[in-house]
């Protein structure tokens, strides 16, 4: 059975290459229109992230919504049979952030998932039938392959179980208390639980959201000891004196190798993806660079390595 981690690589390389092809698409037809977005964009996400648009038993387009009203442009089914996710495909200006008719439609057809695209952006929302809906991500195109791990629990092999649900909302809650924390100051383990919950989920926790908000924060201190002094590197900057840096802002060495890297805003610096992660990572550090959270260098870290043809 293949890791988590290895899992995240296959799908983070599989995001990258729908997402390159997708953004030329957008590139070059000014004004697309939903029924393009539905085929340029939509279907070939499905079948990055394992699903068979052309398979009823997985994915149903114009899926009639049973008890409630109307259509939803697509839905997502467990290997039950069942509903578990409605896709709303909007026009390419359209708002993401805004669920609309499609929440009740969920709701009454007890759909958990909701996910949102108009071919720019994508909004993922979990739908219980007690509590309003709460987005799990919203993420850019471009940024899909960076976020693979907190996108697992939507692909084919996990046929959207209570297992990959769970997953998902993990992995939702964990990358947002971790953007939180950066900013946060220093506080004991508990009270930066209790203040990550009052932030995230006000009220009474269950047990999937309890754990992720406890994980996040272990994650956030584990990387944020670095800072004391007795953890500080002899060379480079301190952990909290570092900027963050994306895959977006490193393009191919003109001089060097395949697999050399250099950074847009200062070209003396330098990234060779032909060593380790561990390797990678440091040559980072010393350049005064890191990644936005300790979980997304693995992102980082794979995307460029993917785009120089490395590690197939």
């Amino acid at each position: 059975m293949r890791t988590t981690a290895m899992e995240a690589i296959d799908l983070s390389r599989r995001l990258g290459d729908f997402s390159q092809v997708a953004g030329e698409v957008l590139r070059d037809v000014e004004d697309v229109t939903e029924p393009q977005i539905r085929h340029w964009i939509v279907n070939p996400f499905l079948v990055a992230l394992g699903w068979n648009p052309d398979d009823k038993k997985q994915v149903f387009l114009d899926f009639p919504v049973p008890g409630g009203e109307g259509h939803t442009d697509y839905a997502l089914f467990n290997s039950d049979g069942q509903a578990r996710l409605f896709l709303d495909v909007r026009e390419r200006t359209a708002n993401v952030t805004e669920l609309g008719k499609v929440a009740e439609q969920a709701k009454a057809a007890k759909v958990p998932l909701v996910l949102l695209t108009n071919g720019r952006e994508f909004s993922l929302w979990f739908v219980s039938k007690d509590d309003p809906p709460g987005p799990l991500f919203v993420l850019p195109l471009t940024d899909l392959a960076d976020n693979a791990e907190a996108l697992l629990g939507l692909t084919a092999d996990y046929r959207l179980s209570d297992t990959g649900i769970q997953q998902l909302r993990r992995s939702a809650i964990r990358l947002a208390v971790l953007v939180m924390l950066e900013e946060n100051a220093e506080k004991t383990f508990d009270a930066m639980v209790d203040w990550v919950q009052g932030q995230v989920s006000p009220g009474a926790l269950d047990e999937t959201t309890e754990q992720a908000i406890r994980d996040a924060t272990m994650i956030w201190l584990t990387e944020e000891h670095l800072i004391l002094p007795a953890f500080q590197p002899k060379e480079g900057k301190r952990l909290h004196e570092l900027r963050t840096t994306t895959p977006r802002d490193w393009e191919p060495f003109p001089r060097g190798p395949p697999g050399t890297f250099q950074y847009k805003y200062d070209t003396a610096k330098i990234l060779d993806l032909r060593q380790g992660a561990k390797e990678v990572r440091e040559q980072l550090r010393l350049q005064g660079l890191r990644t936005p959270t300790a979980t997304s260098f693995g992102g980082f870290y794979h995307a460029l390595r993917h785009r120089a043809g490395l590690g197939k």
